[in-house]
């Protein structure tokens, strides 16, 4: 009988190893990793901030650069147009109003002015080119304009 009474008992011991165990709901260990992800929180933090400032400063830098990349290339073209000896004539022609040897250059003044108008006036009653006006005259003639058209 001694033996069926340790079979039995051994059986007995077996379910209660089986049974569940009920868990804690608060463990030290669990505070442990808590204060460690804080810690490791607060440490990176500035750090992280750190590094999206810098990633922000380049993107900016990096659009600084291909602005004046593309400024250089104008600059370049500019400068090669001006290597050219045809460029650099009809520049002259343009801007300083230079001719060639044996041409004969005419300027001609009051192209602008209408036709047939008495004292270059037109119909309006304001002079034709606001650049030959004093300043407050243009002024006041641009506000004029704009009421009336």
């Amino acid at each position: 009988m001694k033996a069926s009474d340790k079979a039995s008992g051994n059986s007995t011991r077996e379910a209660q190893d089986l049974d569940p165990v009920p868990a804690k709901a608060f463990s030290g260990r669990m505070l442990a990793l808590a204060v460690v992800m804080i810690a490791i929180t607060i440490m990176l933090a500035p750090t992280v901030r750190i590094f999206l400032e810098k990633r922000a400063e380049i993107s900016a830098l990096e659009a600084e650069i291909a602005s004046k990349q593309a400024e250089q290339a104008e600059l370049n073209k500019q400068l090669s147009r001006w290597q050219d000896p045809n460029y650099v004539k009809q520049q002259a022609r343009d801007r300083i109003n230079m001719v060639m040897p044996g041409e004969t250059g005419y300027w001609v003044f009051g192209g602008e002015e209408a036709a047939g108008t008495p004292g270059g006036r037109t119909g309006s009653g304001s002079s034709a080119n606001p650049a030959n006006l004093p300043w407050v005259d243009a002024l006041w003639e641009s506000i004029r304009r704009s009421a009336t058209d």
